[in-house]
């Protein structure tokens, strides 16, 4: 039996296109589910409790929690490097939207996602779009990923809670114990 690992490139860009080629074999397969949970359905009331005009979910999926705030009077996109039902397709280190837009920045069950290298990237690019004193809420799987494609689990990123919380440490601050406690919630701190 083979090592499924055995083929991983080493560059960080091939490595991103390796882990982009595993969601658009998800994505692409007719009545596949993959990317249709919205990890996001227990999160609109704290959302919508920083009474925001404009969010933006980061590894939106097939961005089901973007179209449930536009149901509720609330704009924003949602971004995703694989599935065409997002509304900007695009990794998440790499975001094409202006800086200091987004009232609310949310990414569901999507960080784990990210190359380990990749993580502060993105946090960064989070708190970029965000308006200065922009909030956060977030949810981050810390185990790894059932579902595999040749082999491989989508989680290339499995670490403690206590390792995010340093990380969203770097560019916000975290507020615990809000009611949902499922979620990570907070503020961008701004430079």
């Amino acid at each position: 039996m083979s090592d499924p690992h055995e083929n991983i490139p080493v560059d960080l860009e091939a490595r991103r296109e390796h882990e982009r080629r595993k969601y658009l074999a998800l994505a692409g397969h007719a009545g596949d589910t993959y990317g249709s949970t919205n990890h996001g359905r227990f999160a609109y009331r704290l959302v919508q409790d920083w009474r925001p005009r404009f969010v933006v979910d980061f590894g939106c999926g097939r961005n089901l929690f973007i179209q449930h705030l536009r149901r509720l009077g609330i704009d924003g996109p949602g971004i995703d490097f694989a599935f065409p039902e997002a509304d900007i397709v695009a990794p998440m280190h790499r975001v094409p939207v202006s800086a200091g837009i987004a009232d609310v920045v949310t990414s569901f069950d999507a960080l784990e996602h990210l190359l380990s290298e990749e993580v502060d990237e993105v946090l960064d690019e989070m708190r970029r779009i965000a308006v200065p004193g922009g909030g956060f809420v977030l949810s981050i799987c810390t185990r790894e990923s059932k579902t595999k494609v040749d082999g491989e689990g989508l989680h290339p990123t499995v670490r403690p809670l206590k390792w995010w919380l340093d990380r969203i440490g770097r560019v916000g601050t975290v507020r615990q114990g809000l009611d949902a406690p499922r979620y990570i919630a907070g503020v961008f701190n701004h430079a």
